[in-house]
């Protein structure tokens, strides 16, 4: 097995067809099927159904080709940077961020990164933290916001922000008069929680049972985002990190402080001893702005309701 075969096989799934796979690759029909033939040879594997003359994938051949995917985003990321090298104005930077990160905080990063660097280009992805921390350690992304709750060993990584959650009010709630809402208030109340092994996390669990919330929770899901679309629609009252509260400011949704303190925790991670990077630099320090702009965003708005 050479690279000559994982092409074949992953134009062949790419287009389903011999005919496209062949232009894809520049070939003949005959030789894209010989190839791939020869690669089911050699791993003893049956990739394609042949079946009724079509060639239909089989659940080896989808989980082979996840692999495949992951090795070439490295070879493109490889083929970028050499490009980069060439000509850096035109660099493309490859960054990872948590949903509540995701948002309104990273498009406002993108902003002004793009005012100081018009010529270079930022990706972002969102995902949950063990993901976007496994493209960092692979070099994928260069830079990441993940949870302290990941082992981040494997990657340079600092504090980027420590956070109390926020609690979010339907408009024209009877608590929305109280500058802090406290356990004792949410006696009764429809109350909105996280994903069991993201309360366990943050420590919601040990304050859910004190409060004795637990029957009080009328849905749940896993992002602030989440949350605080349906605190909005009025289904119950919930927790948002504070930078996912700013992607809620254009609504009527109300904030107040909440007494006992839950933390986020953030995490900023890089691959480990990464080369310089001046464009790196300047997008960090748009970052840190951006989150004190942000969370003075979010203050002024605690503050006037």
């Amino acid at each position: 097995m050479d690279f000559r075969h994982i092409d074949a096989f992953r134009a062949l799934m790419l287009t389903r067809t011999t005919t496209k796979a062949a232009q894809v690759l520049g070939t003949s029909q005959s030789a894209v099927s010989r190839l791939v033939a020869d690669l089911e040879r050699s791993t003893r594997l049956t990739l394609f159904d042949r079946a009724r003359g079509r060639l239909e994938p089989t659940a080896e051949a989808f989980a082979l080709f996840e692999e495949v995917e992951r090795r070439y985003a490295g070879l493109d990321n490889i083929r970028e940077f050499a490009l980069n090298l060439r000509n850096p104005d035109k660099a493309v930077i490859r960054v990872g961020s948590v949903v509540s990160f995701g948002l309104g905080f990273f498009a406002r990063v993108m902003a002004g990164f793009r005012a100081m660097h018009p010529s270079v280009q930022l990706a972002l992805t969102t995902g949950a933290s063990d993901l976007i921390r496994d493209q960092v350690v692979t070099h994928q992304l260069a830079l990441g916001l993940v949870t302290n709750t990941i082992d981040v060993a494997a990657t340079d990584a600092v504090s980027f922000a420590k956070l109390d959650a926020i609690c979010a009010l339907p408009a024209g709630h009877p608590l929305a008069r109280k500058k802090v809402i406290r356990l004792a208030d949410l006696k009764g109340q429809p109350i909105l929680s996280y994903e069991p092994t993201d309360m366990v996390r943050w420590g919601m669990d040990q304050l859910f049972a004190e409060g004795n919330l637990h029957q009080q929770v009328v849905a749940t899901a896993r992002y602030s985002i989440n949350i605080g679309t349906m605190v909005k629609e009025n289904v119950g009252i919930g927790w948002l990190h504070p930078v996912s509260a700013y992607d809620f400011l254009d609504s009527d949704l109300v904030l107040r402080r909440f007494e006992p303190s839950m933390p986020f925790h953030t995490l900023r991670v890089t691959p480990r001893a990464a080369a310089p990077s001046a464009q790196l630099d300047d997008l960090v320090r748009v970052m840190e702005t951006t989150l004190e702009d942000v969370l003075r965003a979010v203050e002024a708005r605690m503050k006037a309701a």
